[in-house]
């Protein structure tokens, strides 16, 4: 998920979302990677330094992109960014910290269901 970033941050691309429409994907992208990892691993702490790593990311990669002379730095897009990744550490420290491990058990019962009963 991290490569998809910093690779699609820095290609050349022309996409036009319209409308703020780049600032909701910059929230999304840094909020689901603040949470994700948010549910990997434990801890307020680890996951605060960890959403502040991924304000730090994006904030680097625009950097970068005004060196590209094919993209454009925005302050807008850092700030959609922190505040994602702020967002993502936030909803990790409510219950929807438990989701990766609720899929695993959902996954794990439903293989169980599965396999056929020994004769």
């Amino acid at each position: 998920m991290i490569a998809g970033v910093v690779v699609l941050s820095l290609i050349p691309v022309e996409v036009d979302l319209g409308g703020g429409g780049d600032k909701v994907a910059h929230f999304i992208a840094y909020g689901s990677l603040s949470l994700w990892f948010g549910m990997v691993f434990s801890g307020w702490a680890r996951q605060l330094g960890i959403a502040v790593a991924f304000a730090a990311l994006g904030a680097t990669l625009e950097f970068l992109q005004g060196l590209t002379g094919y993209r454009s730095f925005e302050i807008a897009d850092m700030v959609a960014n922190a505040i994602g990744a702020m967002l993502g550490w936030g909803l990790a420290q409510t219950p929807l910290k438990s989701g990766l491990a609720w899929i695993e058990r959902r996954i794990d019962a439903v293989a169980r269901n599965s396999r056929p009963s020994p004769p």
